[in-house]
């Protein structure tokens, strides 16, 4: 049953809002003057984002953005200015200005040095410095990556960089971070944004984004807020990732980049690598452009085991046994540039974005499976082939600028992006035999790497006798995904006094248009209607692919010759009139997966924040309306035809916020805040008819009905700032979800066809998450000597949940679980060196296990991971050179797929390592 739905009209939102804020403000705005100008670093000459601005002696202050520029609202005076930054000496500036006034002042702040023992560190974290200092000076609670800190660890694209985020952790696709989970909550429950604003998912089923599509090379900063402010996307209940990219600072030309190779010891291959960025701003500051480029190949080889139907406890027989190996090729192209221009009341800027992951991907797999039927135990035995190019791709563009006045500062922008999955061929084989018996089992339940194989009877092994197998079918399909935004936004910010206190109100409005769709260009279902013998050893649809050395040399059984594609190609050219196409099948499968969605938000928001002597209060309200419709289809197979379907799913929020900041003194800060937000369901939950894979036998199916998913979240949190750039922090958070949607997959009878894993999203009623974080990150510039240089990072979240689902166990009973996505433990510990150009950080990522997705009465879990790199570098040349090493996964983790626990094991994955050696310049 749908609930009842709030009607507002966005209009009458933005114009009640209009009206109360201007009416409170109309009286001092003409009272008011403005600093302005960017704070950099005296030595560097690089902007120093986060710095505060404050008038000695009040409350009125403000912070420098992430491009060091800084506005300043006051009231016409003589006062001083004192100017601040972690790890830079204080500057005190005095000023004069008259009402109306605009007054430009930029300033340079020189860097703190400790001396020790004759050895002087200055300047050698600037990277999170500035990470620290913006964290510091935000309203909200926030985490902050700079560029220079992701370059200190081997993370090549932006899910990597975000692991090392306290409460972050990682699902993985074949060895690379790909979605982000933040507070252990599924990546459908956190907004992803590229200069601050929503990207379209290039995922044909889903709304969130894949972050291995975009190289972390190719962005100035990562920033995660853990709590959101009505000035932000409201459908944001695990967090706010927001993906920055660079803005020019220097006025002498910039050229840096970087060459390495990069080895994977799985596939035993090499592959080059390469990025470019070129800068400058003109003489006088006013025009500025930036454009870069990058290359990252890889080539991986992934080997995996899965298991089902494990015997009793104590037994190491398994009812199915797959086994296969994966070779994928990745080539991820980036490119962004900015072009923006400042002037004394107006700044304007041109940002875009281009990334695309472009990968092939070929698996042979290997099933064997043993059924018992009254009585009587029935074999199939399998040899697969997939083979599949993808390109997954964001475009994004942003114009906009704002405009300063004494009264207010008006901000505007027009964004357009642009994501897509083209999989131009997804072509899968398969030769089967029923009936050849074969056992098999695992040596060590708890550990199953050893896997034994053998014939039971008359046949030979099966693995390597080809005769066995025949053609079973060729199923061959080209898609394509493709989201649409077009968004326009404007806020203004007005400031105020209260007394002898400063603040300001900020309101605004979005309205966000999107399209998305996904398109079947082609399937065909191939069977065999010839007289000939088509087993796999006698028509040569083979090659010499065994398995000596798989994952890790533990299972050195060969695996016999596989299928090649074009030799299967070659023979059904030949013999075209012996192959027939399942028309009624292509058509199911068409409309079945098609659909196209309009999703058309319409938001309005007003906020005021004030400053009193030691707290900063801010609270508003955002009003969110979504208009959600879809046409798609489903197939009567009564009848053979496709039967149109269109529906909606329209909802509104209106979704309070408060956050009180409290600094105990300059270095130490309490936070707390209270927000509601909410998360939308995917596309393909809301509006695709069916997904089915018959060579996989599993199933995804659609829920029309299904609600969004809202949340009030409480944070409390403490910090402290050291003066050697550092941090220590620890605080504690709590949501309560309603509608919570999950994914529950169960094995029954789909299309007439039995024992298909079906997976469906569907609503839950309530679920509570509580944990706590704590994170440690410092320089020890304190201790002596040698043993100043080195740097200690760490940190490390806690959570738990309970979450009521309904249809989970046989008797449909409410049952208490985990949420889907949330790890218990979440943590990082780095231990680096850093003095005279020599860097070098051996770091532990650690994700505890977790609930993937629900499987009849089983829960699938991911078994925790500890993954250990390795990054070492030395600059040369006056630091215009850098030589470096990375190295990544070298303990050779696996990745493991539980059944509810260790004892019954359902998949392994090995990817192996990989590494780099490569040079950085700098001119």
């Amino acid at each position: 049953m749908k609930k009842e739905k709030l009607v507002i009209r966005p209009c009458h939102t933005v114009l009640f809002m209009l009206i109360c804020i201007c009416t409170i403000l109309s009286g001092n705005a003409q009272e008011k003057a403005i600093i302005k100008g960017t704070i950099k670093d005296a030595e560097l000459k690089s902007p120093l984002p986060g710095a505060n601005v404050i008038i000695s002696g009040s409350t009125n202050g403000t912070t420098a953005n992430f491009d060091g520029q800084y506005t300043l609202f006051v009231s016409e005076g003589t006062f001083e200015l004192e100017i601040s930054y972690l790890g830079n000496e204080t500057k005190n500036i005095n000023v004069q200005v008259n009402a109306g006034e605009v007054k430009i002042i930029n300033v340079e702040l020189e860097p703190q040095a400790t001396q020790l023992d004759d050895v002087v560190v200055t300047g050698s974290l600037e990277g999170q410095q500035r990470a620290l200092n913006q964290q510091k000076s935000a309203d909200n609670l926030k985490s902050i990556v700079s560029a220079d800190q992701m370059g200190k660890f081997p993370d090549q694209n932006s899910a990597e960089s975000l692991q090392r985020v306290s409460g972050v952790n990682l699902q993985r696709d074949e060895g690379d971070g790909r979605f982000v989970l933040v507070r252990g909550l599924a990546p459908q429950f956190t907004n992803i944004s590229i200069n601050g604003e929503q990207i379209p998912s290039p995922e044909g089923e889903s709304r969130f984004v894949a972050l291995d599509a975009i190289p972390s090379n190719q962005l100035s900063s990562l920033e995660v807020s853990k709590s959101i402010t009505p000035d932000m996307d409201g459908d944001a209940i695990g967090g706010s990732v927001n993906l920055n990219t660079p803005t020019a600072t220097k006025r002498k030309l910039s050229i840096n980049g970087s060459a390495a190779m990069e080895y994977n010891n799985a596939s035993d291959k090499t592959v080059g690598q390469g990025s470019i960025n070129i800068s400058k701003r003109s003489e006088d500051g006013k025009f500025g452009f930036i454009v870069s480029g990058s290359y990252a190949g890889s080539k991986k080889e992934n080997d995996r085991y899965e298991f089902d139907g494990w015997g009793d406890e104590g037994s190491n027989e398994i009812g199915l046994l797959e086994i296969a190996d994966y070779t994928i090729d990745r080539n991820r192209y980036g490119a962004s540039t900015t072009l923006d221009y400042k002037g004394k009341n107006t700044n304007l800027y041109i940002r875009g974005l281009f990334s695309e992951l472009r990968e092939y991907e070929v698996r042979r797999r290997a099933t064997f499976e043993a059924e018992e039927d009254e009585g009587n135990t029935e074999y199939v035995y399998t040899k697969e082939l997939k083979d599949r190019p993808e390109n997954q791709g964001v475009l994004s563009l942003n114009l906009g600028g704002s405009t300063v006045t004494p009264g207010f500062i008006f901000d505007y922008e027009v964004s357009y992006s642009q994501a897509w999955q083209d999989t131009p061929r997804n072509d899968q084989v398969v030769f089967e035999n029923e009936g050849a018996p074969f056992i098999f089992n695992v040596s060590d339940r708890l550990n199953p790497k050893l896997v034994s194989l053998n014939g039971n009877g008359p046949e030979t092994n099966p693995l390597t006798d080809l005769g066995l197998l025949e053609f079973k079918e060729y199923e061959k399909e080209s898609t394509l995904a493709e989201d649409e935004n077009i968004t326009l936004k404007s806020n203004v910010t007005m400031p105020f006094t209260l007394s002898e206190n400063t603040g300001e109100f900020k309101f605004g409005g979005k309205i966000r248009l999107k399209e998305k769709r996904y398109t079947v260009r082609n399937f065909e279902l191939l069977e065999y209607e010839g007289d000939q013998d088509l087993t796999l050893d006698s028509n040569n649809f083979s090659d010499n692919f065994n398995a000596i050395g798989f994952m890790d040399g533990s299972f050195n059984t060969p695996l016999g010759n596989f299928i090649t594609l074009n030799a299967v190609d070659s023979f059904i050219t030949t013999n075209s009139g012996d192959f027939e196409s399942d028309t009624e099948k292509a058509i199911e499968e068409t409309v079945s997966q098609e659909y196209i969605a309009s999703e058309n938000v319409y938001a309005a928001y007003a906020m005021g924040k004030i400053n009193f002597k030691k707290l900063m209060v801010l609270g508003g309200l955002r009003y969110e309306a979504t208009r959600f419709t879809y046409d798609s289809g489903i197939f009567d197979e009564e009848e053979g035809e496709a039967i149109a379907v269109s529906g909606n799913n329209d909802y509104n929020f209106l979704l309070p916020m408060l956050h009180l900041k409290y600094s105990i003194d300059d270095n130490t800060i309490l936070r707390g805040s209270a927000t509601q937000s909410y998360s939308r369901p995917n596309f393909q939950a809301l509006a695709q008819g069916a997904v089915f894979n018959s060579a996989d036998l599993e199933a995804e199916i659609f829920n029309p009905d299904l609600v969004p998913v809202e949340a009030v979240n409480l944070d409390i949190f403490a910090e402290h700032y050291f003066g050697t750039v550092g941090l220590v922090s620890a605080g504690v958070f709590y949501k309560n979800l309603d509608n919570f949607i999950y994914q529950q997959t169960t094995d029954r009878e789909y299309r007439g066809i039995p024992n298909v894993e079906v997976t469906q999203s569907v609503n839950g009623n309530t679920a509570n998450l509580i944990g706590f974080e704590l994170a440690y990150q410092q320089k020890m510039t304190f201790l002596p000597g040698f043993l100043s240089g080195f740097v200690v990072y760490a940190n490390y979240s806690f959570t738990e949940s309970n979450a009521e689902v309904e249809n989970f166990s046989e008797d449909d009973e409410i049952t208490e679980i985990d949420l889907p996505g949330q790890a218990k433990h979440v943590g990082n510990a780095a231990l680096g060196y850093n003095n005279k150009g020599f860097d070098a950080r051996l770091s532990f990522n650690y994700n505890g296990a977790f609930t993937s997705e629900f499987d009849g009465s089983d829960l699938v879990r991911i078994d925790d991971r500890m993954q250990i790199d390795f990054t070492m570098s030395q600059s040369f040349a006056k630091k215009r050179m850098t030589v470096y090493v990375e190295l990544v996964n070298i303990n050779d983790e696996n990745q493991v797929e539980l059944y509810n626990t260790i004892a019954t094991p359902r998949e392994r994955q090995r990817y192996g390592s990989w590494g780099r050696l490569g040079l950085r310049f700098n001119f």
